[in-house]
């Protein structure tokens, strides 16, 4: 063994070991920082429990003019809405108030859309 052999082999084992190192660190930062992304999401809630549809006189308004929070078929035209206002009261409205809150020009949250009563 020669003594310009050494060095070599000793920077080669050197360079392979930071390279190692610097891969292990790379990819537990990225799994640690991906594990945290998916621990601190929020979950989603049913559009029932975010806007209380189970509390009595929104749920008897919502049967009475048949209502639906998720929409109905594109063939079917809805004539109401429900809408919650920024003060938090909750208002049936017609369907194109309903929808200028549901895109923005209108402050407040819409809660569902309706079809209206039945007719006898």
């Amino acid at each position: 063994m020669s003594v310009t052999a050494a060095p070599a082999a000793w920077v080669r084992v050197a360079v392979h070991s930071f390279r190692t190192a610097t891969t292990v660190a790379g990819l537990t930062l990225l799994l640690g920082f991906g594990a945290l992304g998916a621990a601190t999401e929020p979950t989603p809630t049913a559009p029932s429990e975010s806007v209380g549809l189970s509390a009595g006189p929104l749920e008897d308004l919502m049967q009475h003019n048949r209502c639906s929070v998720t929409g109905f078929d594109r063939t079917v035209v809805p004539s109401q809405a429900i809408v919650r206002t920024p003060e938090g009261e909750t208002e049936l409205v017609s369907f194109d108030r309903g929808w200028a809150v549901f895109s923005g020009e209108v402050a407040g949250e819409l809660v569902a859309v309706c079809l209206g009563p039945k007719r006898a």
